[in-house]
C-alpha cells in the first residue's frame, strides 16, 4: 500500500501570492483531520537543500502531494529533488497543489480532497 505524503514548500512564507496562508495552521489542520502518513514542510524545495531533502526523503512506495507554486513551475523547480531520489514524477508519485492566490481554507480543501481521492484508489 502506497504512503500518502504532503511534502509542503512553503516559499519562505514570502511569496506575496501566498499572504493569505496561515502555513502553521494549515499543517495543523492536515495533521489533525486528514490520514496521511506524515508531513513535511520545507521554506524552498527548489534549492539545494531542499533538492538534498527530497534525495533523502522520497521513496518509489509514495505518492507526494506538494503543496506549492504553481503545478508548472513545481513541475520544473522540483524536477531536480525528484530526479536525485530516482522517484518520477507521474501520476502514481505526484500531486502538485497549487497555493498562491488561495487562502488557508482554500488550499486545505483542495488537499482533504486529494487525500480522500487517493485513499479510495490505494484501498
Amino acid at each position: 500500500m502506497k504512503k500518502v505524503v504532503i511534502l509542503m514548500c512553503t516559499c519562505s512564507g514570502v511569496c506575496p501570492s501566498m499572504e493569505k496562508i496561515d502555513f502553521w495552521e494549515l499543517a495543523e489542520r492536515i495533521r489533525m483531520e486528514l490520514p496521511h502518513d506524515y508531513l513535511v514542510m520545507h521554506p524552498r524545495l527548489c534549492e539545494e537543500n531542499g533538492e538534498a531533502l527530497m534525495e533523502d526523503l522520497l521513496k518509489p512506495d509514495a505518492v507526494y502531494i506538494t503543496p506549492a507554486c504553481a503545478e508548472k513551475k513545481q513541475a520544473k523547480l522540483l524536477a531536480e529533488g525528484f530526479e536525485r531520489a530516482g522517484v518520477p514524477m507521474d501520476d502514481e508519485h505526484w500531486v502538485p497543489v497549487m497555493m498562491g492566490m488561495k487562502d488557508t481554507g482554500q488550499v486545505f480543501d483542495e488537499i482533504k480532497s486529494i487525500v480522500t481521492r487517493l485513499e479510495s484508489e490505494i484501498q
